[in-house]
């Protein structure tokens, strides 16, 4: 059987989002492997950085010694060639090789106008040496899977879905001493919202929905930009928004834990991992009309127009749901690192 390799460069950065279900499915599988004789490998660029992952008992770790650019161009596809290794891109990283699958999270750049146009050039350039080069494509949600397709003309059959999950936050224990942090903020009775601060994420309509709410509270954490808010003036002068920039954990886990219902405006997602780990903390939800969410989420969550800042808040909270067991059952770190261990006995055969 020929090597496995993953490219764990993403899990030098920190530990959420596109780095989460590397992390998740690597840790999970690690385990699974126990007894297969599988070779999989865990190659990244070592520039000095460390590489977030425990003691693995099954899968190899490999650091590569290149420059940025010169590690994806030369570096990795020279040890896949020296080694006769198949490469399975989890990070949206694509090679130039034909032995490869990849995972596309998103395809954002090339249906929003929210990036630079160099990155946009180069996003497009990424995803088309995936179209020719991947033997499958993968992507997290059937809204993906269809972006996927229409724009970059692969064909539904060679686009499979493996979703995200939520047993990360089992082991969390939330830090209570965020609210100490955060004086004017009151347990059970604040509005919360998590995320970068990239415009995509709409965090505007926090701030206009605030604005028309002077009663209430809001929380926004994830960064202290403020300008991605629009104007910058304008936000600080939402004196009842409360940015406590990038949280932990821990603190991410109490700030969901006591909210009055978890909001994500998000007009444009993967997935959206955020709503699923407040839903595990059984916090209540609500959630922009829009992407993927409403197909990952169902009837668990309210939805609101994300374009509407008149919307009736303590209407949308009183909103009745369904529970969130079918969720957590259907998305889960467990089963998506089960059905890569499938994936992979596959193409260790080729």
């Amino acid at each position: 059987m020929n090597p496995i390799v993953i490219n764990g460069t993403v899990l030098c950065d920190n530990i959420t989002g596109i780095p989460r279900y590397v992390y998740e499915t690597v840790i999970r599988l690690d385990t699974l492997l126990e007894g297969t004789g599988l070779d999989v490998r865990i190659a990244y660029r070592d520039d000095g950085r460390p590489i977030h992952l425990p003691e693995l008992k099954n899968i190899k770790l490999v650091p590569l010694k290149a420059v940025k650019y010169f590690y994806n161009m030369v570096v990795l596809p020279t040890y896949l060639r020296r080694n006769h290794a198949f490469f399975v891109g989890l990070a949206s990283d694509m090679l130039m090789t034909r032995r490869s699958v990849v995972v596309l999270h998103d395809i954002r750049p090339l249906v929003m106008d929210t990036d630079r146009g160099f990155f946009r050039f180069k996003f497009w350039v990424h995803c088309l040496s995936t179209k020719w080069f991947a033997q499958k494509v993968y992507t997290v949600s059937e809204d993906q899977r269809r972006l996927i397709s229409d724009k970059l003309g692969i064909p539904m059959d060679r686009i499979g879905v493996t979703y995200n999950g939520w047993e990360h936050m089992r082991s969390v224990v939330p830090d209570e001493g965020v609210f100490d942090k955060l004086p004017g903020v009151k347990k059970g009775a604040y509005f919360y919202a998590l995320g970068s601060l990239a415009k995509h994420k709409n965090f505007k309509w926090i701030r206009e929905v605030a604005r028309r709410n002077p009663d209430k509270t809001f929380v926004v954490a994830g960064g202290k930009d403020l300008r991605a808010f629009g104007d910058d003036a304008e936000a600080k002068d939402t004196a009842n928004v409360f940015y406590p920039g990038y949280v932990s954990d821990e603190e991410n886990a109490a700030l969901m834990k006591h909210c009055k219902l978890f909001l994500h405006p998000a007009i444009f997602e993967g997935f959206g991992i955020p709503p699923l780990e407040a839903l595990s903390l059984g916090a209540p939800i609500a959630l922009a009309r829009a992407s993927c969410l409403p197909e990952l989420y169902g009837d668990t969550a309210r939805y609101f127009d994300p374009y509407d800042y008149e919307v009736d808040l303590d209407a949308l909270a009183a909103q009745p749901v369904a529970p969130p067991d079918k969720v957590l059952e259907k998305y889960s770190w467990d089963k998506t690192a089960a059905f890569w261990l499938e994936q992979i006995k596959k193409y260790a055969e080729q």
